[in-house]
């Protein structure tokens, strides 16, 4: 095979590769944007705060802020105070022992998100245009499959490890 041939079907392979990278991590749905949606919102009120979580401690003093990988937005706020999801998001929220508030993640982006030091109850709506999100435990077993929902509901985010929405 000559050196020229070797140089085409690599430039092929590389623009197919490319081009189904582009495909697969596309969002959860057609959008029309690469940002969370802006209309279509469903309210989602984060619980009270986990019990002694209240007040600096040396275990909050030693926390780690809950993450996504790959990355989400996210925004922090407080219980009881209102987060809107927009349409085409699974939105998450979980405490984050290093704020003393609960982050709330935006996963927009078709993806099979890994969760990190997320424990306890916090809360999730499914906001997504006809795509149900998959709840992971440490082995890859399935723990729960959410379909697209108006209402948020609570959920303990301890046996989970990873979300695929989508």
């Amino acid at each position: 095979m000559s050196r020229s041939w070797r140089s085409t079907l690599g430039v092929v392979g590389a623009f197919l590769w490319v081009l189904v990278s582009a495909f697969a991590a596309g969002p959860a749905q057609a959008a029309a944007s690469d940002g969370p949606h802006e209309g279509g919102g469903h309210t989602m009120v984060m619980p009270t705060a986990p019990r002694g979580a209240v007040g600096m401690t040396s275990r909050a003093v030693a926390a780690v802020s809950p993450t996504v990988s790959p990355w989400a937005d996210y925004v922090h706020t407080t219980s009881g105070s209102p987060v809107t999801c927009a349409s085409g998001n699974l939105c998450t929220g979980v405490w984050d022992p290093v704020v003393g508030k609960y982050k709330v993640f935006f996963l927009y982006r078709c993806h099979q998100y890994s969760l990190s030091h997320w424990n306890g109850v916090g809360q999730v709506v499914n906001n997504q245009v006809g795509a149900a999100a998959f709840f992971y435990g440490q082995n890859g077993q399935v723990l729960d499959v959410v379909l697209p929902e108006p209402t948020p509901f609570t959920y303990d985010w301890t046996p989970v490890w990873s979300i695929r929405n989508c």
